[in-house]
């Protein structure tokens, strides 16, 4: 497997940043907000530590077997048919992820701003520009997350600069919302919010460094934590309790609603260029990834030629489904309830069976 390059912990850290935190303006304060209401801003913390002990516990495995990407770690410790299968089902969750998640970002470009455009040519249009950014490379790919990473977050900074003026902090209470259990019940049941990280760990051959993979990933995935836990309090604090559950994306309609004084309005196309920035870097690290572990599943080598291939069966699936935006939301929450489990699993049953073996005693 074509794996070549070097990675730095600044890198590693934008990366994560980027893709799990573009989150805070998609759908998924919208699929929290369901159970939650004014309480779900608590629920990625649920979903963070839920997670979160299956990927330090795939990090640890990475580090033990020097040098395997994640597909050979499967076949090394389960064997080669198994692991072949397990690696199977891994990359069909992050295509789904890749197909399922790039439709719901085209809708809401669509929705947010360009109504009268007809949905397939955008969704062409934004697969094509990934898929020439998933072909540069994982290298490429890094260099572009720290270079943009800056910009974007500075972006984000004057957007909460403005809206600190208008949210209302009594909205916050009830703290728990219609109550704890359901927080977290739901928390629980959406740790695959947090699921890129495991996509994301793929990376680990491509670091000589392997303390700065470590402190690139740990770094990042508790710094995106804070920022998503933030955000969704801040839109806890300007929807009132009865709206929240009815704003599909939160983050656009807050951009349409803020202003600079009576001169600045409608700067909602500032902030959309930042995000369709964003928007597109995490979907050209998922279309790579994916592809990636195809590549490695089938032993192709050279698998970056098939990123446009895999970029069309994206669009053919994503594009099937066909109804309101709700049924999108739904369709996004059902598929976070059904891989959460086996991204929570995964990590211990390799763990186990190399325990079993006694492998994990040698050094």
């Amino acid at each position: 497997m074509k794996v070549q390059g070097t990675l730095k912990a600044s890198e590693l850290f934008a990366i994560i940043v980027l893709v799990i935190g573009i989150k805070l303006s998609d759908m998924t304060p919208a699929i929290y907000a369901q159970t939650g209401k004014n309480g779900y801003w608590l629920m990625p913390f649920i979903s963070f530590m839920v997670i979160m002990p299956s990927v330090l516990l795939l990090v640890y495995l990475l580090e033990k077997y020097k040098n395997k990407t994640l597909v050979e770690l499967n076949r090394h410790i389960l064997g080669s048919k198994i692991g072949s299968v397990v690696s199977f089902i891994l990359f069909l969750s992050t295509f789904f992820a890749l197909s399922i998640d790039s439709r719901n970002y085209v809708d809401t470009i669509g929705t947010m701003y360009f109504e009268e455009s007809p949905e397939l040519i955008l969704y062409l249009i934004f697969m094509i520009v990934c898929a020439f950014g998933a072909k540069k490379g994982f290298q490429a790919i890094g260099s572009t997350a720290w270079a943009i990473l800056p910009y974007i977050k500075i972006a984000l900074f004057i957007l909460l600069f403005i809206l600190l003026k208008d949210v209302i902090w009594l909205r916050v209470f009830p703290i728990f919302g219609d109550g704890l259990k359901g927080i977290v019940i739901e928390g629980a049941k959406k740790g695959s919010v947090f699921g890129d990280l495991f996509v994301i760990a793929t990376a680990y051959p491509l670091f000589k460094d392997k303390k700065s993979f470590r402190k690139g990933y740990l770094i990042g995935s508790f710094f995106v934590l804070i920022e998503l836990t933030f955000f969704f309090l801040m839109y806890c604090t300007f929807y009132d309790y009865k709206s929240i559950t009815k704003v599909a994306f939160p983050f656009h309609e807050i951009t349409q609603y803020i202003n600079l004084g009576t001169f600045f309005t409608n700067i909602e196309t500032f902030f959309m260029a930042f995000w369709v920035l964003c928007a597109l870097f995490r979907f050209v690290l998922l279309l790579y990834i994916t592809t990636w572990l195809f590549g490695d599943i089938f032993n192709i080598k050279e698998f970056e030629p098939l990123v446009f291939i895999v970029a069309l069966i994206a669009i053919t699936v994503g594009i099937i489904p066909d109804g309101p935006i709700y049924d999108n939301i739904a369709r996004r929450e059902n598929f976070l309830d059904v891989v959460t489990p086996f991204l929570v699993v995964f990590p211990m049953v390799l763990w186990i069976v190399a325990k079993f073996k006694g492998e994990l005693r040698k050094e």
